[in-house]
């Protein structure tokens, strides 16, 4: 499970590498320079392993891995007053971020004495 802090304070949990194929390219880039911590120290494990991912993807310009697109519109009526340009809004998609939180039950007292091989 990856537990993502962003800028804003706000924690997203994502279970699977591939819901992080509903991000943006450009948020994709700013996770790859953001400070990564793994408390396993197996450089083999699933952490690693999708970190030296992400750093092969963000260099080959994400060749292999589907990224979200962003949506732009245009506003006919808004111009911007000092170039008379027409203001163009970007919607960017939302994530697929886990919305429930696996959290381990606590063991009943006593569960161990019965606890047989």
């Amino acid at each position: 499970m990856w537990l993502i802090t962003r800028k804003s304070g706000h924690r997203e949990y994502y279970a699977k590498e591939s819901q992080f194929e509903s991000w943006t390219k450009i948020d994709l880039k700013s996770l790859l320079c953001a400070p990564f911590y793994n408390p396993d120290l197996n450089r083999r494990g699933k952490g690693w392993a999708f970190h030296s991912r992400l750093e092969r993807e963000v260099r080959s310009n994400f060749a292999t891995m589907k990224t979200a697109e962003p949506t732009v519109r245009r506003n006919p009526g808004v111009r911007d007053p000092f170039n008379k340009i027409t203001v163009k809004s970007i919607i960017w998609p939302p994530t697929d971020k886990d919305n429930i939180i696996p959290i381990a039950k606590k063991f009943e007292k006593g569960i161990l004495r019965n606890f047989k091989f």
